[in-house]
């Protein structure tokens, strides 16, 4: 699942680094003879390999743009930093905290009292990203996520480990900004204007006080298509206005690049994979200098 590669691949890996050692130690061991440790740190080199080119590879994403404002972002692939800001009061599912995204692991014992996924829960709501330049709007689906908080309950054989996205932190989001995604079409503002000239049907003061230019108490049809006129400057005025308000919408890139939401700020996630990066190269040295020593001295 990719949604657990973010927390767990970089310690499974140091896991897997370590059981393969002691694997061909017992090995070499029990048969007495030094054959199975080259093997093992060529697989050991391999793991590390994989494991540097997934923190290299965001690594790489994060640094190829600079951290915009959102009013100069243009469309396109952008990196963003702000405060989060919820659309609607969204609670965890453990703590019951507010927050504007959460997600849930819940592990179950089997009958060999090993943890099991059970059940598995993400928040898909849109939120917002503010800065001093304006408002954004967020769609976390699909979304690498480092949350800002975790917390683990083990009760009665169920293990809970919740991620949570407070809301009023500092949020950091690299994806694709549409411009466009929110511009309400013809077809609804002709609905809106509908309903706007509707209310003033059965309104008829109010109609009459506006649009009845030569007062004889009735609304003839050239005041009618004026009241009309009216009706779709205010509805396009106010879509224009809600338009700006609302901004654009960041959301997962079609073309398979990364998109990432963090509760840290970009340098802190830049140098976490840096770090591992630098880890995960170092082991891969290690493994090939062993491999070679082990096998000259094996011949």
């Amino acid at each position: 699942m990719r949604q657990l590669s973010s927390y767990y691949l970089n310690p499974l890996a140091l896991c897997v680094y370590t059981g393969l050692v002691l694997a061909g130690v017992f090995l070499d061991y029990r048969s007495h003879h030094i054959n199975q440790l080259p093997l093992v740190f060529v697989l050991t080199a391999l793991v590390a390999t994989l494991a540097w080119a997934f923190n290299f590879k965001r690594l790489l994403g994060m640094s190829e743009i600079p951290v915009a404002t959102i009013a100069s972002a243009a469309q396109g692939y952008v990196e963003l930093f702000g405060t989060s800001k919820s659309l609607t009061l969204t609670r965890s599912p453990i703590r019951g905290v507010e927050c504007v995204w959460f997600r849930l692991w819940i592990y179950a014992r089997d009958t060999n009292y090993m943890w099991r996924l059970a059940d598995y829960r993400i928040s898909e709501q849109l939120f917002e990203l503010q800065d001093d330049s304006g408002v954004c709007r967020i769609d976390p689906r699909g979304a690498e996520v480092f949350a800002a908080s975790r917390h683990v309950v083990v009760q009665h054989d169920h293990k809970y480990i919740e991620d949570v996205l407070f809301a009023d932190k500092p949020v950091y989001v690299l994806g694709d900004l549409d411009t466009g995604s929110q511009i309400n079409t013809e077809a609804e503002i002709h609905q809106d204007a509908g309903k706007l000239m509707t209310r003033l049907k059965q309104s008829k003061a109010m109609l009459l006080q506006q649009f009845d230019l030569n007062r004889d108490g009735e609304i003839d049809m050239h005041e009618w298509e004026l009241a009309r006129e009216s009706a779709y400057a205010e509805v396009r005025a106010k879509h224009a206005q809600r338009l700006q308000s609302e901004l654009h919408l960041i959301a997962k890139p079609a073309n398979k690049r990364l998109f990432l939401i963090s509760g840290i700020s970009p340098q802190a996630l830049r140098q976490h994979y840096q770090r591992w990066a630098w880890a995960h190269f170092s082991f891969f040295c290690l493994a090939i200098l062993f491999s070679v020593f082990i096998d000259n001295l094996a011949a």
